[in-house]
């Protein structure tokens, strides 16, 4: 095909190459996750069915989870980047209504080909939430806190939950470092929004060398041949990538106007409270304070708190703070009794080793010397410190405990907005909620609940047989 006489003869535009979100993690799914996260806080009283919504809902960031790791220890490489020699268009060009992110005044370009894996940000969305989430759980939930099966599980999930966040947000910022992409047209043949790959012809690059590129693009321009076996009716490089876990087909080009363009994909939350430095924060101090209460489960710390949950703390709060009080003034009392010099000077001067008049001075000297030291060096005594860290452990406790009732819940709010804005800036659903791929994961949370309230119910059911068994059978477990 030969271009107009005042037309150059191919123009290049810039794309956002991309893998798209996968079905499991689309909107419906998505959405799903975070029902049944509230569920199961909102059910956390009745044991078997937070269980279940909290089984559900850990089989799905467990599966996020794992992805995860596989991105992180898989970044994507990226080749030297190759010199590509374009034709001269100027900024004033009528192909502007054309090609919106047409590239004008220049005849250079560094071609590095590669694409976007869209999945970091919904891997990172659901490792994240599930992680947060568990802090207002453990301060809630009795189920959760008192068994000590379920609460090995559930810490064990917890540990999953972590690395993989912490994979999700090592992976994530790799997202804004891709290099910028093209597409090369013929300047009368513009290309559509979004071009899907059909997978890439090793004849269309003959080498490897990074000027390859180069000559395989004024190839084919210059070629009607080479033109033709083209898939789409523009030339896209990205296309020549892979990424674990993906098809190569899968792989989408869309015109980097607009929103579309990645500079601009993250402008407008960097802007407002919900940061990047804010959430980071926010997800610290939450792993912080989670390890915190951890461990005060865990060690043999009898502290003043009766309880990590918060409806026990707030019905003997008046019992918690005057124990504080009175922690207080025992450490207090100490130091204080520890820092008076008088019990000293009484024994020095009854002693029967009492210096003669002659030394009154050195005595003096001596004296006013320990005055000065002593009563700092009392605050280190095993038993001041002992009273100082019971008080100051309580109280991080507290802190720890307070935390989780009022910020936490907002913080899982605060990221789940956060995040989900980035998604849905990276364009739609590759399906609707009626296709069985969305609606699927509900109808099989339906049909948990289903067969739980079946088995929770065995007691009403059974027949008097099966009773009479089982109990013998928990006479002999128990004679054993």
């Amino acid at each position: 095909m030969n271009p107009p006489a005042d037309s150059p003869l191919f123009v290049a535009e810039e794309v956002l190459c991309a893998y798209p979100i996968s079905t499991l993690y689309d909107s419906c799914p998505r959405y799903l996750f975070y029902a049944l996260l509230l569920a199961t806080c909102v059910t956390r009283w009745t044991g078997w069915l937070a269980d279940v919504f909290l089984g559900a809902a850990a089989t799905y960031a467990g599966t996020a989870a794992i992805q995860a790791f596989i991105l992180v220890s898989s970044p994507p490489k990226h080749p030297p980047p190759s010199p590509i020699t374009i034709p001269h268009v100027p900024d004033n060009t009528t192909l502007w209504s054309a090609f919106p992110a047409l590239i004008t005044n220049t005849t250079h370009l560094d071609l590095i080909p590669a694409a976007l894996e869209l999945d970091a940000d919904a891997v990172l969305a659901i490792v994240v939430t599930a992680y947060l989430t568990f802090l207002p759980l453990q301060c809630w939930s009795r189920a959760f806190s008192h068994n000590r099966a379920r609460y090995l599980l559930y810490t064990l999930w917890h540990i999953l939950m972590l690395a993989g966040s912490i994979s999700a947000l090592i992976y994530w910022p790799t997202l804004a470092d891709s290099p910028s992409q093209y597409t090369f047209c013929f300047p009368d043949l513009p290309p559509t929004n979004t071009v899907s790959s059909d997978g890439w012809d090793p004849s269309q690059r003959p080498s490897s060398s990074p000027s390859a590129w180069n000559s395989s693009i004024w190839t084919i321009f210059t070629n009607a041949t080479a033109f033709d076996q083209l898939d789409a009716i523009c030339f896209y490089p990205c296309f020549n990538t892979s990424q674990p876990l993906r098809q190569q087909s899968s792989l989408e080009a869309s015109v980097a106007s607009g929103d579309n363009r990645l500079p601009q994909r993250h402008q407008f939350w960097s802007e407002v409270v919900y940061s990047k430095r804010y959430i980071y924060s926010l997800i610290v101090l939450t792993a912080i304070i989670n390890s915190t209460l951890l461990l005060f489960k865990i060690l043999p710390y009898r502290s003043r708190l009766p309880s990590a949950r918060v409806l026990t703390i707030w019905a003997q709060r008046s019992n918690i703070l005057a124990g504080f009080k009175r922690d207080f003034r025992s450490a207090i009392r100490i130091s204080h009794s520890n820092s008076n010099p008088n019990s000293n000077t009484t024994a020095t001067a009854t002693h029967p080793f009492t210096p003669k008049p002659h030394n009154t001075t050195i005595l003096q000297t001596t004296r006013n010397h320990l005055s000065t030291w002593h009563p700092s060096s009392s605050l280190f005594t095993l038993h001041a410190i002992g009273s100082w860290m019971r008080l100051l452990l309580d109280t991080i406790i507290l802190c720890a405990l307070l935390f989780s009732i009022v910020v936490s819940p907002l913080t899982v709010v605060a990221f789940v907005v956060w995040i989900e804005y980035y998604i849905h800036r990276d364009g739609p659903s590759q399906e609707t909620p009626r296709q069985v791929g969305q609606w699927e994961p509900l109808v099989a949370v339906g049909f948990l609940v289903l067969s739980a309230g079946v088995l929770k119910m065995k007691y009403w059911v059974a027949s008097g047989e099966e009773l009479d068994e089982e109990i013998r059978g928990l006479r002999e477990r128990l004679v054993v």
